[in-house]
C-alpha cells in the first residue's frame, strides 16, 4: 500500500515489523531467539512502544464508552490518589509505581537463579506469615525468622550468581510469561469500584496488553526497557487528568 522508502511507508514498515515480532513472541514465548542477534538496536523500543500505544488506543475506543455507559467508577484508593498534588501523582504513578510493579512482575522472568531465589524468599515469607499469623506470633520470633531468611536468601544469591537458567524453567517459560501478564492485568481490577470482579475484567485489557508487551521487552532488550516503557505509558495515560488539574480553575 505504501512504498517502503516513502515518508509514510518507512514508519508503517517499522510498526509492522515490531508488531510481527511481538506477535511471534506472544504466540510462542522463548527466552532466546536466533533472530534477535540480527535485529535492530534497543532504539527499536520506540516502535514497540508505538505498537503498545496503538493497541491500547483501539481498546480504549471500545472501553471508554463502556465505562460511561455502565457508570463504572474508580475505587476509593484511586480517587484519593488523584486528589494529591500533581508532583505526588507524577512521583507515584510515573516513577514509583512502575518500578515496584516491574520488580514484582517481570524482573525475574528471565530465569537466572540469582533472580528466582529472592522471589522464592518472598514467597516463603508470605507463606510463613499466613501459616503462623503475624499478629499472633512473638515479635522476636518474627524478627529472627525474617533475618535468617534474608541471610539464607543472600547466601544463595551469591552462591548461584553466575549459574545459567535452569532447563526446567526454560520448559515452563511460556506458562510463566502468560501467568505474569494475566496476574498483572487482574490486580488492576482493584482500580475500579464494584463487587463483581468478573464484570470488570474487560476494563483491565490495557494492563494485560502492557504485561505482554513489557514482558517481551524485558526478555528481548533487558531489565531497563520494561521499566522505561511502563513509565512512559503511565505518563501518557495520566496526561489528560494532569492537564485538567493544571488548567482547571483554581480555588480562590
Amino acid at each position: 500500500m505504501f512504498e517502503p522508502n516513502s515518508t509514510i511507508g518507512w514508519p508503517v514498515g517499522r510498526l509492522r515489523e515490531s508488531a510481527a515480532g511481538l506477535v511471534r513472541f506472544v504466540r510462542a514465548p522463548v527466552l532466546h531467539s536466533p533472530d534477535w542477534k540480527t535485529q535492530g538496536p534497543a532504539s527499536d523500543l520506540i516502535w514497540l512502544f508505538a505498537v503498545n500505544c496503538l493497541i491500547v488506543v483501539c481498546l480504549a475506543a471500545i472501553l471508554f464508552p463502556a465505562l460511561l455507559a455502565f457508570d463504572v467508577e474508580m475505587s476509593g484508593d484511586m480517587t484519593s490518589l488523584f486528589d494529591r498534588p500533581v508532583w505526588q501523582i507524577l512521583a507515584i504513578v510515573v516513577v514509583v509505581g512502575p518500578i515496584i510493579e516491574e520488580l514484582v512482575f517481570r524482573s525475574w522472568i528471565t530465569g537466572q537463579p540469582r533472580l528466582l531465589i529472592p522471589l522464592g524468599g518472598v514467597a516463603l515469607a508470605i507463606a510463613g506469615g499466613q501459616l503462623i499469623g503475624f499478629s499472633n506470633a512473638n515479635q522476636l520470633i518474627i524478627v529472627a525468622a525474617g533475618a535468617l531468611l534474608m541471610l539464607v536468601t543472600l547466601f544463595a544469591m551469591i552462591r548461584f550468581w553466575n549459574r545459567p537458567v535452569p532447563g526446567w524453567y526454560a520448559r515452563i517459560f511460556p506458562l510463566v510469561f502468560w501467568t505474569q501478564a494475566l496476574l498483572f492485568g487482574f490486580v488492576h481490577i482493584f482500580n475500579y469500584a464494584g463487587d463483581n470482579p468478573a464484570a470488570l475484567l474487560p476494563f483491565v485489557l490495557p494492563q494485560l496488553v502492557g504485561g505482554l508487551v513489557w514482558g517481551y521487552a524485558r526478555i528481548r532488550y533487558g531489565w531497563w526497557s520494561n521499566i522505561i516503557m511502563h513509565m512512559a505509558y503511565n505518563l501518557i495515560a495520566t496526561s489528560g487528568l494532569l492537564f485538567m488539574l493544571l488548567a482547571g480553575p483554581r480555588p480562590a
